[in-house]
């Protein structure tokens, strides 16, 4: 249970770092937790992939680690969001076919529906995805698809 904590601990200072760049704020935290934070980081520091724009909107793909908990992965959305408040997310857990994905993707959205689709790639590895639905609502859905898990602010 600790070790769940402070990895939703980690994630959210992250996602917070993210938002605010560099600081020279130590705040005297205890020494075990920033131990913690620095062996945890490299696997909990999401890793922006690539960025596109089709149509006005901005599609931004990130790195995250596989097997987040619901909370850790909302927390992950929602620091992802504050530092880019106007991309569509589309967080994965793999980047092997994540190219031929992003191809897809933009081939897709040119009217070219016999692109290749990497399926089942993108069916174990695009964890989540992160939406502007029509009502301006910020979303957060499983995998590819639209089943909500979160509203993201």
């Amino acid at each position: 249970m600790r070790q769940r904590c402070i990895g939703t601990v980690v994630v959210i200072l992250l996602g917070l770092s993210l938002a605010c760049g560099p600081s020279s704020n130590s705040g005297g935290s205890k020494q075990p937790a920033r131990e913690s934070e620095a062996v945890k980081e490299p696997e909990a520091k999401p890793q922006r992939l690539d960025s596109y724009t089709i149509k006005g909107m901005t599609f931004t793909y990130y790195l995250i680690p596989a097997g987040l908990s619901r909370e850790d992965l909302i927390a992950t959305a929602q620091g992802l969001h504050d530092f880019e408040p106007n991309a569509q997310l589309i967080l994965v857990d793999d980047r092997a076919e994540l190219q031929n994905y992003i191809n897809y993707a933009k081939e897709f959205s040119r009217g070219n529906t016999e692109a290749y689709y990497p399926l089942e790639w993108a069916k174990r590895h695009v964890t989540a995805n992160l939406q502007k639905f029509v009502s301006g609502k910020w979303r957060l859905c499983e995998g590819v698809g639209v089943n909500e898990i979160a509203e993201i602010r």
